[in-house]
Parts: structure tokens; C-alpha cells; sequence
């Protein structure tokens, strides 16, 4: 059964020449010990139960993935080789912080997942409490790279979404 995908513990595979057992277009996804087949390129649950959150991360990229999908089962019931697909992540998120440096004043470097190097103008943020304690470059210096975003301490951090989209483009990392 070939894998065509992996992501947050899920693993998406398409049977070949599988038009048999259930008569439609479907993928089989197994997430532990729990595992469902879906319609494609509906998202219907033929059979089987995942836990909720994994339900609805399937039915994302089955959604998102329409066109594979369906050009990948054409290709599998003819017994020919079939495509990996992109991971959910890659479309519904923005890239993550992967390095940082801080380069005064109240600014930094940081590149991302997306092998982009992209820099971050703290000086609008400063205003908000929370952000105040930036106002000292020392502790600009303090910070470093947490859960893919960027952290001071335990108490002040950037959410990785706006880090991403209010940088400023500076170069891409081959």
C-alpha cells in the first residue's frame, strides 16, 4: 500500500487497483491504532473512526489536495506508479522561525522554514505593555528560537504568523 502522504501523525495511503471493496474513489488513513476510509473527492467517512481533531485535519487536505487525489487514484487503479502529496502544514500554515539574531535597534534576523532570511522591525510593538520591556536592548539581546517562534523569556514572544508576514523579504537561502 503506497504512502502518499504523512503529516501530524497521519499516514494517507492509496491501495492499488482498490476500486473493488468499496466502489468509489477513496484514500485510507491510519492515525495509531485508529484507522478510516475516506471518499474522495468528497471527504465522506466510508468506514472507520479517527479521533475529531484528526477527522477534520483529513478532511483539510482532502479539500485542499482534490486534484491529486483524484489524478493519484486514476493512476493507482491502473496499476501505475503514483505522486507523494504536499503536507497539510505546507498550505495552511506560514513558514516557521528557524534562527534569530537580534541587530539593534529593535530589530531581527531571522530566518525561516521557507529558507527565507527576513527581517523583523519590533519599534511598532513597543507601545503595548506586554512589549515594553523590549524598550531595553539588553533584553532584545536575550532572544532565541522556542516551538518555532521567537521568545524572550517565558513571558514575551511574537506570534510566528506576524514575525513572518510584517518582516521585510531580505534574502532566500539556497
Amino acid at each position: 500500500m503506497p504512502i502518499i502522504s504523512m503529516f501530524y501523525g497521519l499516514v494517507i495511503s492509496l491501495y492499488f487497483a482498490d476500486n473493488k471493496q468499496h466502489h468509489l474513489p477513496h484514500i485510507h488513513v491510519s492515525f495509531g491504532e485508529d484507522e478510516a476510509v475516506y471518499e474522495i473527492p468528497t471527504g465522506n467517512l466510508i468506514e472507520g473512526f479517527l479521533p475529531i481533531k484528526k477527522h477534520k485535519l483529513v478532511l483539510a487536505w482532502i479539500e485542499i489536495h482534490q486534484e491529486n487525489l483524484m489524478a493519484n487514484w486514476n493512476l493507482a487503479i491502473e496499476g501505475l506508479p503514483i505522486f507523494k502529496i504536499d503536507l497539510l502544514k505546507n498550505k495552511l500554515m506560514n513558514p516557521r522561525v528557524t534562527k534569530v539574531n537580534y541587530e539593534s535597534p529593535y530589530k531581527l534576523n531571522l530566518q525561516f522554514t521557507d529558507n527565507t532570511l527576513r527581517q523583523f522591525d519590533m519599534s511598532p510593538y513597543l507601545h503595548y505593555p506586554v512589549y515594553q520591556v523590549l524598550k531595553d536592548e539588553s533584553y532584545c539581546r536575550r532572544a532565541k528560537v522556542f516551538n518555532a517562534t521567537v521568545i524572550f523569556d517565558e513571558m514575551v514572544d511574537f506570534c510566528p504568523d506576524t514575525l513572518f508576514l510584517e518582516s521585510k523579504l531580505v534574502a532566500e537561502v539556497n
